[in-house]
């Protein structure tokens, strides 16, 4: 027989009495737990008797109706409340909305210990213990069971039949799934969660409940980084999943996550090696085609795409660079992934680019390579890619593609900004590399520090008079007048063209005199 309110009521040991909510005295009870958080709804379950002094009960009439419409909603049992304790008085309005929702409001006598309700619901719930612990056993049978490499998608279909729901686990600084599932994520509810992480910081509570005019939802918490959650929509609309099964579940995606990420990390770090070995030259074609080949991208043609790293702030999307890297950790398709410096670097095929890589879900900016279908372009696969990166900054676009997006008053490609480079800067390259001296970097300290002699002295950590002299050196070699606006104009783009051609935004001294050996000359 199962426990309810009336049953609380009817034990003369509790001396609790109904106060408000006439028409909820059969709502069953499962558990009774105190809580003084202002939000309990969000930490207690369904069929929960929600215990309290009153030191989270509002004394506003419109909080303490509010308080009661959320706990309704959450399908608490009810509210008992400690007589002659911190609780405020109970207002028309909370009352008038405990009759209507059919809510019951308690109040318990001030001699009676919130812990001797607790023991007598959890004498009352010993006799529905059987079911629930045979289901909570049901649960790990089938994850026992999904681990072989057939079932290894199949996890969240079986727990969701298990618990009458559909479930997804979501990454929580995109809303992206993060295991398989092939129940679809309804657009509505994925906002109402993305919105909810933003209102929270990211710190959610122990259950999250959502309702759009297509599901009803819960979100539970996964793992212990905060970047996660369980997902559960009850088949039926007006079904409330069991909490304490639920939670089970979430336990069990957790596992799971934590399983696929560490063996992501293990495959990340062995492509990571390769991709910086094929960068650097270090491999030789055949041996990076097997390795390739064995990471599953085949024989090409692939892209290169890059990014660089922001903020690592999770509670904001603008800045979702740090969700990017990790949720590679769970994309189905097959790529090499490093970082160079602060540029995110990303090797995929060529298919699987133009079939959509998800990449909108991060509000990061993309640059892309063209095909490419020999290993050894990889390093030049990787400058077209910055260079893209830099045309879609400057445009504004989410990405652009190398040759396809070109700004006003940059070079559209690596050969004309190489070009470009030659032509303004090649004298003053050869100087430096000839001489071992550093003209071309005190240039650029120059015009970062706004053109300040004092400023740009200070950051080259050089005399004032150091770099009045190195500036007129510059003038000599060049031919120019660096007072001439227009001139200033051409060296600053150049210095920035430089930028991207040697792999930085800055000028890296020791990568200027290769650069100088490598670029054409000024002939058109």
């Amino acid at each position: 027989m199962k426990f309810t309110v009336q049953s609380l009521i009817d034990d003369p040991l509790i001396r609790t009495r109904l106060v408000a909510g006439e028409a909820g005295r059969d709502r069953e009870v499962a558990w009774a737990h105190t809580c003084e958080v202002e939000d309990p709804w969000h930490w207690l379950g369904s069929g929960d008797l929600l215990m309290t002094d009153g030191y989270n009960f509002p004394s506003d009439a419109d909080g303490q109706a509010n308080f009661v419409r959320e706990l309704a909603r959450a399908n608490i049992a009810g509210l008992a409340l400690g007589e002659g304790f911190a609780a405020p008085p109970l207002t028309p309005e909370a009352i008038a909305a405990a009759e209507d929702l059919g809510f019951p409001i308690l109040l318990t006598a001030r001699a009676v210990p919130f812990v001797t309700i607790a023991r007598v619901v959890a004498d009352a719930a010993r006799g529905r213990g059987d079911s629930r612990a045979s289901r909570i056993l049901r649960l790990y049978e089938i994850l026992r069971r999904t681990q072989g490499e057939e079932a290894k998608d199949s996890l969240l279909d079986e727990l969701g039949t298990e618990l009458r729901a559909s479930l997804n686990v979501v990454e929580l600084r995109s809303g992206r799934p993060l295991l398989p599932s092939t129940a679809p994520i309804p657009g509505p509810l994925r906002a109402s969660i993305l919105e909810r992480v933003r209102e929270q910081r990211g710190q959610l509570s122990a259950f999250n409940r959502f309702k759009t005019d297509e599901a009803s939802a819960l979100l539970i918490p996964v793992g212990a980084r905060d970047m996660a959650a369980l997902l559960v929509i009850p088949h039926a609309p007006t079904d409330a999943p069991d909490l304490l099964l639920a939670q089970h579940a979430a336990t069990i995606a957790g596992l799971e996550v934590e399983r696929r990420a560490a063996r992501a990390a293990r495959v990340l770090a062995r492509a990571a090696e390769l991709a910086r070995s094929m960068l650097a030259g270090a491999i030789s074609p055949d041996a990076a085609l097997a390795q390739m080949r064995a990471h599953g991208l085949r024989d090409g043609p692939w892209r290169v795409l890059v990014w660089n790293e922001t903020p690592d702030d999770p509670m904001e999307p603008d800045v979702a660079t740090g969700g990017l890297v990790e949720s590679l950790g769970f994309v189905e398709w097959p790529h090499l992934y490093t970082s160079v410096d602060d540029t995110h670097l990303l090797v995929v095929s060529d298919a699987a680019y133009e079939s959509g890589l998800g990449f909108d879900d991060f509000d990061v900016s993309v640059g892309v390579s063209q095909p490419l279908a020999a290993i050894g372009r990889l390093a030049d696969a990787f400058r077209e890619a910055r260079w893209a990166l830099e045309s879609a900054r400057q445009s504004g676009a989410q990405s652009a593609v190398y040759g396809s997006h070109g700004s006003y008053f940059m070079p559209n490609t690596v050969a004309e900004g190489e070009v470009a480079v030659q032509r303004l800067l090649g004298p003053l390259l050869t100087y430096d590399e000839s001489n071992e001296s550093e003209l071309v970097r005190s240039l650029q300290v120059y015009f970062d520090a706004n053109r300040s002699w004092q400023e740009g002295s200070r950051r080259l950590g050089i005399h004032k008079q150091t770099l009045v002299y190195r500036l007129k050196k510059i003038e000599e070699i060049l031919g120019v007048d660096l007072r001439d606006f227009g001139v200033q104009a051409e060296l600053y783009l150049a210095l920035r063209t430089l930028g991207l051609l040697t792999g930085g935004d800055d000028v890296d001294p020791k990568r200027v005199s290769s650069t100088a050996g490598r670029l054409p000359d000024g002939s058109s």
